[in-house]
């Protein structure tokens, strides 16, 4: 199964038990998995760096010498794993933005059904 997938599931099972329960709980771990999240799909030298090292040679960008062909795989390395890990970032975002929002959505949608001019306190003491 794709890795993405596995953590795209986990986020909206995890935003959904927060959405529906209002658990403080699930909300601070999902609030604490997006920035780790975001911390491990950062491009990062080391793993372009393996990823280079497993590179057949013919694969390896061609320059004038050895040395700028090293730099230029490197940097195509770097470059390719930062393309990589797009989604991951974006949904880290997304999961903070919503979790920022949701309390908004929930008090607009509480306080929509309740009748105008009237309050929870006013009704307990009539």
């Amino acid at each position: 199964m794709n890795r993405t997938i596995v953590v795209v599931l986990v986020v909206v099972i995890l935003l959904a038990l927060e959405w529906r329960y209002r658990l403080r709980s699930v909300r601070l771990a999902t609030a604490s998995l997006a920035p780790v999240l975001w911390f491990f799909t950062q491009p990062s030298p080391t793993s372009a760096a393996r990823r280079v090292l497993e590179m057949p040679p013919a694969e390896h960008a061609i320059e004038s010498t050895e040395f700028r062909s090293g730099v230029r795989t490197m940097e195509q390395a770097v470059s390719d794993n930062a393309m990589m890990f797009w989604k991951e970032p974006l949904l880290s975002v997304g999961v903070l933005f919503w979790l920022a929002c949701s309390p908004v959505f929930r008090r607009a949608t509480t306080s929509s059904g309740s009748k105008p001019g009237t309050s929870p306190a006013v009704k307990g003491a009539a």
